[in-house]
């Protein structure tokens, strides 16, 4: 477990510091979310796994990047989303990332819609991250809500 921990907190350093991506800007955004099947909606998702996340809204250059790693979810994973739903309902997707092949992904999307990410930065309660896996759970396998770091 303390293998798990120290990967994280490196992952996590890495999204938070940008991961080379530039020099933060005042405007960028830190969040943070912890996955669980439990939180799946409609359900159910995987009664095993979980996650955390973090994501940094780089306003400069309207980038979304997302720093994940999770554990007790079998591969291959169908899908990577931000959706936009309070925590008692399923909603749109409205940011895609690719799908990891292994059990941590760090990367970056450029969010044409700086509306959009505006929005996320303010109001990440709004916004669920969830990941979609196959065999069993191409609905949701974890899912958890942002939140400010």
């Amino acid at each position: 477990m303390s293998r798990r921990i120290a990967a994280f907190a490196f992952i996590a350093c890495f999204a938070v510091l940008g991961a080379g991506a530039g020099p933060a800007s005042a405007g960028d955004a830190y969040l943070t979310t912890s996955l669980t099947g439990a939180a799946e909606r409609p359900g159910p998702g995987d009664p095993d796994g979980i996650g955390r996340a973090v994501i940094t809204v780089r306003d400069d250059s309207n980038q979304l990047c997302l720093s994940l790693q999770f554990w007790n979810v079998a591969l291959p994973t169908t899908g990577l989303h931000i959706h936009l739903a309070p925590p008692t309902a399923a909603g749109p997707v409205v940011v895609p990332f690719a799908n990891p092949t292994n059990y941590q992904t760090y990367q970056c999307v450029t969010v044409a819609n700086e509306d959009l990410l505006d929005n996320i930065a303010a109001n990440p309660g709004q916004y669920y991250l969830n990941l979609h896996t196959q065999p069993g759970f191409a609905a949701g396998a974890i899912r958890g809500q942002l939140q400010n770091v």
